[in-house]
Formats: C-alpha cells, structure tokens, sequence
C-alpha cells in the first residue's frame, strides 16, 4: 500500500515543478541535464567484452607487426649504413687519386710564405703522414 502512495506523491511533484523560465545566460538552445556526466559513461554491456582467444588472436597480430615493423626498420638502417660506407670509400678514393696526380712543387725556401697573401696561400697545400700512415695535403697554416 505504501508503494502506491510513494508513486502518487512522486507524480503529483513532477506534476506541480515550475516551469522552466529563460537561461540567465542567454543559451536558450541548451538542454537541461538529467543525469551528471560521470555517470553517463560505460554501462559494461556484453557486446563490448571480447573473448579470451579474440584477445590472443589480437595479441598475436600485434607482435607479428612489430616483428614485420622492426625488420623493416633494421634493412632501411642497413642500406643507411651501406651507403654511408660506400661514400666514404670513394671519397677515399678520391683523395688517394687527387694525391697521385698531382704535380708538387717543393718550396725550398719557406721564408717566402711570410711575405705571401691569404689568397695566395690557399693554393699552396703542404703535405703531412696521418695517424694511420697515409700521406694527405692539408692547409699551410693548419693545426
């Protein structure tokens, strides 16, 4: 009996609310908000679960493509690495031929760089032995 009553009294309040009046804001276009947001959110419907073999199928797709991500990643690295190598040999090369070819002229008497202008001094080269034994031309007042 008391349910019944409980009901009636919820319809004669919902009956008797104001009416809604203008937003003071201006927004009259807004709705009015039944329920707070938080709690609008996932409500944990079966639909959105997934099995445990669809979860492992996903997970093994998942690895197969970053093993295939990471393969791909490893062979453009390696055609870097080659081409890089490959650069540096034919700029050794280059530099081997340029000291063979050359025709040298010895400056005996190196007082004569004193008296000489920048401009001049950048064609002349002096040779010097590296490190690894290799003979190479370097600038006349280098470190």
């Amino acid at each position: 009996m008391t349910t019944t009553a409980s009901k009636s009294s919820k319809t004669i309040l919902a009956a008797t609310a104001p009416p809604r009046g203008r937003p003071v804001s201006g927004r009259v276009w807004k709705k009015v908000q039944k329920t707070r947001f938080s709690a609008q959110g996932y409500t944990g419907t079966k639909v959105l679960s997934s099995t445990w073999e669809e979860k492992m199928l996903k997970r093994t797709k998942l690895k197969e493509l970053k093993a295939l991500q990471e393969e791909i990643k490893n062979r453009r690295q390696s055609e870097r690495d080659a081409k890089r190598q490959a650069r540096e040999e034919k700029e050794k090369r280059r530099k081997e031929n340029e000291l063979k070819s050359a025709a040298v002229q010895v400056i005996s008497r190196t007082h004569r760089l004193k008296t000489m202008s920048k401009k001049q001094l950048r064609n002349i080269k002096k040779t010097i032995v590296n490190k690894q034994g290799v003979v190479e031309y370097v600038p006349v007042y280098s470190k």
